[in-house]
């Protein structure tokens, strides 16, 4: 990992929230992964196969199902064991026999660590009656659930909070703190919600500095989008920061941000960060 004499740096890496699939800008997404992965440091990464479910959301080459993305996920970690774990992107819209799906779980369960869900690329709210069997699924494997949130009519926190007060033994990670935004909407509903945790992705590290002032170090797993904008993902400005612990945390503050979280979070073994 990267060095900074001024500052302490994790023992270990994970990134929580990265992708493999067909978004536009994941061409060579293999080669662009392990290239910056292994330029970080990254000890681990938790990905999934990104699951758009309407053509016009985007420019998506192919749309595929859930099973399909997983097992072209499973022929990744397969390839590489000790360097990712799952997260299976639902597709709730369109999918409503989950059976498949809990039998895949059923099978593979030692690679799988939660499941992803982009309210945007499923025209859903995550309160919408068509998710509940997914929660049924994430109760039953005791599995997090990863979810996408932002300012769009879809993606608003506010639904991620039903159902975080209507789940309580179910653990939610908003991803981005509520994208382009100032992030003080999730400060509040981290308070207010023990079962709800946010991710770093495209979140300024200085906004950690708050998550410190309120007591709330706890909450945070460091996650990027990698390589959502090609191989040098990592290398912006915006992540470099979290690789320098440019704000100076402390050793405990540092490692709970960048792996020990995750591990409690996503059950992720210490063992599998000792192999790499």
């Amino acid at each position: 990992m990267s060095k900074n004499k001024s500052s302490i740096q994790p023992k270990y890496i994970i990134d929580s929230h990265s992708h493999y699939g067909f978004w536009p800008t994941l061409k060579k997404c293999e080669n662009n992964l392990i290239t910056s992965i292994n330029e970080h440091n990254i000890s681990f990464s938790l990905i999934s196969f990104d699951g758009t479910e309407f053509k016009e959301n985007s420019n998506f080459s192919k749309i595929v199902s859930t099973i399909e993305g997983c097992k072209k996920l499973l022929n990744l970690i397969k390839k590489y064991p000790n360097t990712f774990g799952m997260l299976i992107w639902i597709r709730p819209f369109s999918e409503k026999n989950v059976a498949e799906i809990e039998y895949f779980i059923k099978n593979h369960k030692e690679k799988i660590y939660g499941l992803k869900f982009h309210p945007y690329l499923s025209h859903l709210r995550i309160s919408d009656k068509k998710v509940t069997s997914f929660f049924d699924i994430a109760t039953k494997f005791n599995l997090p659930i990863l979810v996408h949130t932002a300012n769009d009519k879809y993606s608003q926190l506010k639904y991620l909070i039903r159902v975080c007060k209507k789940y309580p033994s179910i653990n939610f990670i908003a991803a981005h703190c509520v994208l382009e935004t100032d992030h003080k909407e999730i400060l509040i509903a981290l308070k207010e919600n023990p079962n709800l945790y946010c991710d770093t992705a495209w979140v300024d590290i200085h906004f950690i500095k708050i998550l410190k002032e309120n007591n709330l170090m706890d909450r945070v797993i460091f996650g990027t989008d990698n390589p959502i904008d090609g191989v040098n993902t990592l290398n912006e400005k915006i992540y470099k920061n979290y690789f320098k612990n440019s704000i100076n945390l402390s050793s405990n503050d540092i490692n709970n941000l960048m792996y020990k979280n995750a591990t409690r979070i996503y059950h992720v073994p210490l063992n599998v960060l000792k192999n790499n």
